[in-house]
């Protein structure tokens, strides 16, 4: 029994570890309605189509929120600096939200999608 416990409980910590860091695109998935990034900032640039800012401001809000619960999900499996790109990026959509200027946010929301799909 002493044996057993002595191979196992290192093996399982070593294949737990390793599918969790390498398990960053799976983890960033949506898990439920209210951490679904991508949707949100989609629904961003519809909004911002439209011009309806205070509604993009409120999906602005939400992605957000989302994106507070997904870095914690994957810090350990992706890159820093992709966590920290895909927070400016909000950081900066947020702003062009704020002063209502369609021409900034454009680029930006391409840059966060293609980080998104680089991710993990």
């Amino acid at each position: 029994m002493k044996k057993f416990l002595l191979f196992s409980v290192p093996s399982l910590f070593l294949i737990l570890s390793v599918v969790l860091m390498t398990g960053g695109s799976w983890i960033k998935e949506p898990m439920g309605a209210h951490d679904d990034l991508f949707s949100y900032v989609q629904n961003i640039e519809h909004f911002i189509e439209e011009e309806n800012w205070e509604e993009a401001s409120e999906e602005h809000q939400n992605a957000q929120q989302a994106w507070d619960t997904i870095s914690k999900r994957i810090q350990y499996s992706v890159e820093r600096e992709d966590m920290l790109a895909i927070s400016e990026t909000l950081s900066r959509i947020e702003g062009g939200i704020k002063e209502e200027d369609t021409s900034s946010i454009s680029p930006e929301l391409y840059y966060f999608y293609e980080l998104w799909s680089e991710l993990g």
